[in-house]
């Protein structure tokens, strides 16, 4: 008689039936040792050097639709409400604040631009002024006055806007000889009445600044600053 393996087989079969599935085994638990320490199966990854951590991730670049500014520009909008700054918020004169609004932002550069190709614009000098002054910016909205009043110097509201500048500069004679030169030709001229009141009272003559704030309310008995006038001439009389 021949000799058998443990299975009942000659050894002739069973040698070859148990290479086979030693075989099948060994893949079998080599590609399972694969999923459990290959790169998706843990933390550090295959190979990965210890407390390290996954540093073949790589951040998801954003959508092409997403991308709407160049690179290396801040794609924050520009709200002026960052930190408040030291002066205005215009640029080219803020020190440590947010940009302006960007309707204010495009309507400085259009009103520049329409500057550059025309210097004589009446209307971008005078929207410039009432922009540098709105930014309490007195100087510049001064400089942008002055050129509107060279090409029209019969203008009220151009001229009361240029005291209003010059009074909030602290040049208070300035500002009222130029509200009194409104006054001369338009003496009903309400923004001019109200102007000249509020500058006879800086400069201390308080029964002129009182009379001053009398006639505006006179002139204009429905404006919304009367009710101010009316205290202001309360505090002047006593």
């Amino acid at each position: 008689m021949q000799l058998s393996g443990e299975m009942g087989l000659p050894l002739r079969i069973a040698l070859p039936i148990l290479a086979v599935v030693a075989v099948v085994f060994i893949s079998i638990m080599g590609y399972l040792v694969k999923l459990g320490f290959g790169d998706t199966g843990t933390a550090l990854g295959y190979g990965a050097p210890p407390d390290q951590g996954d540093a073949r991730i790589q951040a998801t670049a954003a959508p092409a639709s997403m991308v709407t500014d160049p690179p290396g520009t801040f794609t924050v909008p520009q709200t002026g409400t960052g930190p408040v700054a030291q002066t205005s918020v215009l640029p080219g004169n803020t020190v440590g604040g947010g940009g302006p609004p960007a309707p204010v932002m495009q309507e400085l550069t259009a009103m520049r631009a329409r500057l550059n190709a025309n210097p004589n614009d009446l209307a971008a000098l005078v929207a410039l002024a009432g922009m540098y002054f709105d930014a309490s910016k007195f100087d510049q909205a001064i400089g942008y006055d002055k050129r509107a009043l060279a090409l029209d110097p019969g203008n009220p509201d151009v001229r009361t806007d240029y005291a209003t500048a010059l009074h909030q500069t602290g040049h208070d004679l300035d500002a009222l000889a130029q509200l009194e030169t409104v006054l001369a030709k338009r003496p009903a001229f309400v923004p001019a009445l109200y102007s000249r009141a509020v500058v006879l009272v800086a400069i201390g003559r308080r029964t002129d600044a009182a009379a001053a704030f009398q006639k505006f309310i006179n002139a204009a008995p429905n404006d919304p600053r009367v009710s101010g006038a009316r205290s202001e001439i309360g505090d002047l009389s006593k």
